[in-house]
């Protein structure tokens, strides 16, 4: 026995419910208000997505207009693993997690 994909009876009935919903409330269904269309700039950023390049250029510029600087540190595989285990315990990103050790040292070894 196949089953039903969609039940049509019941789609019907619970159209013909809504609209009985609408012509009973005109004021909260018909109103002016705003509508989707009227952000439809804001629409196509959101659900027509740019390509990964492109957004990742985007990051990018804004760290950089936010004072980030790129910076390549050498550092030996144990230190990079406990890097990565402080990032996914904090929630922090590489270069906040060493911004935070900077500041901390610096703490400590100022007298």
């Amino acid at each position: 026995m196949k089953k039903k994909v969609v039940d049509l009876p019941r789609v019907q009935r619970a159209l013909a419910a809504l609209d009985k919903l609408v012509a009973e409330n005109p004021d909260r269904f018909g109103g002016e208000g705003p509508r989707w269309a009227d952000n439809l700039e804001e629409l196509d950023r959101l659900t027509m997505s740019a390509p990964a390049k492109q957004r990742v250029l985007e990051y990018r510029q804004r760290l950089r207009e936010r004072g980030y600087r790129v910076q390549t540190i050498n550092m030996p595989p144990e230190a990079h693993e406990r890097l990565r285990r402080l990032a996914q315990q904090t929630n922090l990103a590489y270069g906040e997690l060493v911004a935070v050790a900077l500041e901390k040292y610096e703490k400590e070894a100022t007298p």
